[in-house]
């Protein structure tokens, strides 16, 4: 059977959840909220946590409670997701980039050294699929000039440098629940903080937002529904993987990232994170342990068997946790690799994160960027695979290598 580049679940008893819930009259607000702040606070090792309608919508409400000054300089990684650096520079500030390692892909402190300044405002540092960057270094350098630093852990929750969890190395730490991430409550995410004054802001503004209706709801159950089914093994052999072979060469290209460089958008990404996700969420911190122990199992299996013949994405020492969401190779030839994996019957993503700096004029030259786009490639390994299967992976890989 082929193997799916992830496997999305919706939430456990979502739909019965949704049901219930507005039967109660507690669906949009509740105690869940609280409940479900704390109980990331704590787990993470943070003074607060703020829950926030969406990613993006977590990144502009944490610019405003850092009462950033328009024009400020904020500097990211010039390998990352799109929508940041995008979101950065349509509020009006100063956009820098520094340059991506090739081991971590995250933001390399050395080049952070050579571009902050005292003019520096914020750094945002993005911890990419999984696998943390040296945030203990690039926080040092930031605190060493007087600028906030905001981690990007969308992809690591539960990842670790020195037992010190990430989203809580500097002044705040974004997270997200969008459907593929660890903990899925169909959108919305967490900002952790360390400072109480700042978690007070960011709440009383989150709270603010526009409440949700009956539509989205629908529309977020049915999406994550068809996500799950066309990623249900048996449907995804019968259909999916029909159809990604049979596509014309670049047409999957547009499976790959789901976004539009060129559109940045705050419609659907505000309003107010739901008791309903809270929930969920609540549920799904239950559960999560397993699912990350399993995806580092999977994983470092498959580093093992192939670490010789690929160039994976590792972390900066043995004494980094990683959750591996997703397991990543750098290959000079993506784009007929992808193609001979997919013959074999192995689903593959790529695309996922870019070269941001080539999407704005004069943004400058980093090497290791462009590389990363051209090269990096994901391998399925997700937490529903048994090692049996990762073995079969592994085989299948030696042979298309």
């Amino acid at each position: 059977m082929a193997i799916a580049r992830q496997r999305i679940h919706l939430p456990q008893g979502a739909w019965r959840t949704a049901l219930t819930s507005l039967l109660r009259g507690d669906l949009w607000d509740g105690p869940q909220i609280t409940e479900f702040e704390k109980a990331f606070a704590d787990y993470i090792g943070a003074t607060d946590a703020v829950s926030v309608p969406s990613g993006r919508g977590g990144f502009k409400l944490l610019f405003d409670g850092l009462q950033l000054e328009p024009g400020a300089e904020i500097i990211c990684s010039a390998f990352g997701y799109p929508i940041v650096p995008f979101l950065v520079k349509s509020l009006g500030y100063d956009l820098k980039f520094v340059d991506c390692e090739t081991h971590t892909l995250g933001m390399d402190p050395e080049k952070l050294k050579d571009t902050i300044s005292d003019k520096t405002a914020a750094v945002i540092a993005t911890h990419l699929y999984g696998v943390p960057c040296q945030i203990d270094k690039i926080a040092e350098i930031t605190k060493a000039h007087g600028a906030a630093l905001i981690e990007d852990c969308a992809h690591c929750y539960g990842a670790a440098v020195n037992e010190k969890k990430v989203g809580t190395f500097g002044n705040a730490g974004c997270f997200s629940f969008e459907t593929s991430k660890v903990i899925n409550t169909m959108g919305g995410g967490m900002v952790t903080v360390n400072d109480k004054e700042l978690g007070e802001r960011l709440r009383t503004a989150a709270r603010e937002g526009k409440q949700n209706n009956n539509k989205w709801l629908v529309k977020r159950l049915s999406k994550t529904s068809f996500e799950s089914l066309v990623t249900n093994p048996v449907l995804f052999n019968l259909g999916v993987y029909q159809a990604l072979r049979l596509m014309p060469k670049g047409e999957e290209d547009r499976f790959a990232s789901g976004y539009h460089g060129d559109e940045v958008s705050m419609t659907g990404k505000m309003g107010r994170y739901t008791n309903y996700q809270a929930r969920l969420g609540l549920r799904g911190m239950k559960t999560v342990g397993d699912l990350v122990a399993n995806r580092k199992r999977n994983a470092e299996r498959l580093i093992d068997r192939l670490g010789g013949q690929l160039h994976f994405q590792k972390p900066a020492s043995d004494n980094v946790y990683s959750n591996f969401m997703l397991v990543t190779v750098l290959t000079p030839e993506l784009k007929s690799f992808a193609d001979r994996l997919l013959r074999a019957g192995i689903d593959t993503k790529h695309l996922y994160m870019r070269d941001c700096s080539r999407m704005f004029e004069g943004a400058g030259d980093f090497p290791n960027a462009v590389r990363a786009e051209k090269e990096v490639l994901h391998i399925p390994a997700h937490p529903h695979l048994s090692l049996g299967e990762i073995d079969r992976l592994a085989d299948k890989i030696q042979k298309v290598l």
